[in-house]
């Protein structure tokens, strides 16, 4: 029997251009459902974004914590900020001496709480045990398909990528990996074919 033949390994690019792949009509905006106190867990973890729309963000946590203050489970509140390289070390410090059977819930904006997903994810704790609330505004985080760069916060479509200067057109389909939506030129064929007004983003 002929032996098969080996699969290539993908690059870097291939695979992000996988993760990228665009079926058309089929939209993958992270859903938000409502979100309710885990009594089972062993320790209640609450994180919310310092000075973005803070006032959002402790009103979605609020209703947990008083569940938590109501009743018997142990729980910690953190205000961070990710944009500086404290606020990560923080929570890593945080996410290192916790016990495994923690659950978070997370408020802030999009890319904020996907970013904290991410950590939590890397200190060993599993996506099922991590509630993330309903993103506080508009703003999201766009990732430009021509030139791979970020661009945030985004509250408009098109939007100008900040890498490559391209009118990118706002995606709903959102990369879990770059943990921001997907932007394609929206004027490659012809530059002069812009919307008059640019939508805002929802």
């Amino acid at each position: 029997m002929q032996a098969s033949a080996e699969k290539p390994e993908l690059t870097k690019s291939e695979l992000t251009r996988s993760d990228l792949e665009l079926v058309p009509g089929v939209k993958s905006r992270p859903q938000y459902p409502p979100v309710s106190l885990n009594s089972a867990t062993q320790h209640q973890i609450f994180i919310t974004q310092q000075d973005v729309e803070r006032d959002k963000a402790d009103a979605l946590l609020a209703p947990l914590i008083a569940a938590c203050n109501s009743g018997d489970s142990s729980f910690d509140v953190l205000t961070i900020g990710l944009s500086a390289a404290n606020g990560i070390e923080e929570l890593s410090t945080t996410l290192a001496g916790l016990p495994l059977s923690s659950s978070f819930y997370v408020a802030g904006t999009e890319a904020f709480i996907w970013d904290v997903a991410k950590l939590i994810q890397d200190a060993g704790f599993i996506m099922e045990q991590i509630h993330l609330l309903p993103p506080v505004n508009n703003q999201r985080r766009l990732f430009c398909t021509h030139c791979y760069e970020i661009t945030e916060p985004v509250t408009q479509s098109p939007a100008v990528c900040s890498g490559c200067g391209r009118n990118l057109l706002v995606r709903d389909h959102f990369s879990k990996i770059h943990r921001a939506y997907v932007g394609v030129q929206i004027d490659a064929e012809d530059p002069a074919d812009l919307p008059e007004k640019a939508e805002e983003l929802s």
